[in-house]
């Protein structure tokens, strides 16, 4: 609204309009051409801000029909990690058998305890379960930030912890048994899993190049899969003594062929050995379940057992102490009984043996 107010020295003409806060509020001007495009601008404003908020609304009623499966392709879309995307999208693929047709606005937390007792109906651990079902709750917390959904429907969700399964890491005899069982590029990844604690993979030491070793000084840049601002693509690595030879003797043979990559299949970079990992664990006749990844548990153990260093032994496995000890430290029978001999004797009782009445 424009009005004159002619008491006023200067800026006679007032422009008047409501906030969208409600408050009234003025602006002057010198004459009534200017307050009138002023307010004719407001006016103008207050059309695209209405049709804005109209176009929100209209769609945030249309994705709230979203379905699980539409859903989780978007999230997994928007990952930069492919490692992480493949990760993620083989759990996902059984909460979208589960799940994909329903609209993810209307799940509930029934639907998640229904689908535990499903996947353990199947044989598939709990704590597996919760890894699937976390990747639907992450994929609802991102839609949420990126306004696709109002609310997450499983934000109520909490699950029971479900403990991971400690597997003991292959014993010196067995490293040993399935080297000589293996097949050549296996006996590499047994070889650099043991002595340099790599993840066995495509994330570290699939990606691992002849480039990355330095014979000559015996260090290995091994490239890191937890990649962020605070920590270096490249976490270095002292090579032990004892592998030197072999690791100069391989580089030989792949140089004279222009092999880059360390771990390969005739010359081609490896993404998988798990063929070739469970062929060498039946020819080698070990029955028991060792993955890969026991390799980088073995190199850990091995070293706490020789009393290393725990930061030293953390920086090498890049973690912190706390997750070093908790996850990677594996205890055997022997230094079980090692530490109960070092308990002195308080009460002086003979021969270790408690006194009998």
């Amino acid at each position: 609204m424009v009005k004159f107010y002619g008491y006023r020295k200067n800026r006679q003409w007032v422009a008047t309009w409501r906030s969208t806060t409600g408050s009234m509020l003025s602006q002057g001007f010198d004459t009534e051409q200017e307050a009138k495009v002023f307010e004719q601008n407001l006016h103008l404003i207050a059309e695209k801000e209405r049709a804005l908020l109209k176009k929100r609304k209209r769609n945030q009623v249309n994705s709230q029909k979203i379905t699980v499966n539409d859903l989780i392709a978007q999230y997994l879309a928007s990952q930069g990690n492919p490692v992480t995307q493949k990760q993620n999208g083989y759990h996902a693929a059984h909460i979208i058998r589960a799940f994909g047709q329903r609209q993810a606005a209307r799940l509930l937390p029934d639907d998640a305890f229904a689908f535990i007792a499903a996947q353990q109906a199947r044989g598939v651990a709990r704590i597996t379960a919760n890894r699937r079902l976390s990747v639907l709750r992450a994929a609802l917390n991102w839609a949420v930030s990126h306004h696709i959904l109002s609310v997450n429907p499983l934000r109520e969700l909490r699950l029971p912890r479900a403990e991971a399964q400690r597997l003991e890491p292959p014993t010196r005899a067995e490293a040993k048994t399935l080297f000589d069982a293996a097949a050549p590029h296996v006996q590499r990844v047994i070889v650099l899993g043991l002595y340099t604690g790599a993840r066995i993979g495509p994330s570290e030491l699939f990606h691992l190049r002849w480039a990355d070793i330095e014979l000559e000084t015996g260090v290995l840049w091994m490239p890191c899969a937890q990649k962020n601002r605070k920590r270096a693509a490249k976490r270095e690595i002292p090579l032990s003594p004892h592998i030197l030879a072999t690791l100069k003797k391989w580089q030989r043979e792949d140089a004279a062929h222009g092999y880059e990559y360390v771990i390969h299949y005739g010359g081609r970079p490896v993404k998988s050995i798990s063929r070739a990992w469970h062929g060498a664990l039946k020819k080698a006749g070990v029955t028991r379940r060792i993955r890969p990844y026991d390799l980088r548990h073995a190199f850990a153990s091995n070293l706490l057992a020789e009393h290393a260093d725990y930061k030293s032994v953390a920086e090498l496995m890049w973690h912190d102490v706390a997750m070093l000890l908790r996850t990677y430290q594996h205890i055997d029978r022997q230094q079980k009984r090692e530490a109960v001999e070092k308990m002195p004797n308080i009460l002086k009782l003979p021969n270790g043996v408690p006194a009998m009445k």
